[in-house]
């Protein structure tokens, strides 16, 4: 009996892979290089980081892993429908293919969404237009903008007509006031 417990302690352990080693293989390069048992595959993507989860395709590949069953936890994928059933692959694309000509026509049925038990469809009602939405500058940031042009403006002739005698006498410019400011009226 000892001699028999010593000789299974001798023998190689088998390689089990745990689910850690399976989310870093898929991290590594984005696919599965070992074998995994569909157990150490679904354990990993149930235990997945949540970085890793949201940037990249690792839950994919698990996922594509175990569809493929035990045979294929190489990373391979599952076969998919067009492999299993190619005219139905056939037909659901020229489906699509049709319903998109209808919406881009505007022949087809107008698409609806449900949210929150209310059916929202687009409308022709003008409440929002993409082409009206863009490039607006709300009222009160206009009028400060056109005051500021008009101040500008005003104090930009006052000093030419400082700066330059000839502007002076001209009947519009005439009429503006020469500001009063003790270091614009000396001599040099």
């Amino acid at each position: 009996m000892l001699l028999g417990a010593l000789a299974v302690l001798a023998l190689p352990a088998p390689a089990f892979a745990s689910a850690d080693q399976v989310i870093n293989d898929c991290a590594r390069d984005g696919k599965l290089d070992g074998k995994y048992s569909n157990s150490e595959l679904r354990r990993a993507r149930n235990n997945l980081p949540a970085d890793l989860d949201e940037y990249s395709d690792c839950r994919d590949v698990i996922g594509a892993a175990i569809k493929g069953g035990s045979d294929k936890g190489i990373g391979a994928g599952s076969p998919g429908i067009a492999a299993t059933d190619p005219p139905a692959e056939a037909a659901a694309q020229t489906q699509d293919q049709t319903d998109l000509a209808e919406l881009a026509s505007g022949k087809g049925p107008t698409p609806s969404v449900d949210v929150g038990g209310t059916n929202l469809a687009p409308d022709s009602s003008g409440f929002f237009s993409v082409g009206g939405a863009a490039n607006e500058v709300p009222l009160p940031l206009l009028l400060a903008l056109i005051l500021l042009l008009l101040f500008a403006l005003a104090s930009g002739l006052a000093a030419l007509r400082e700066r330059v005698p000839a502007l002076a006498s001209m009947p519009f410019l005439s009429k503006i006031p020469t500001p009063r400011v003790p270091f614009l009226n000396r001599r040099r």
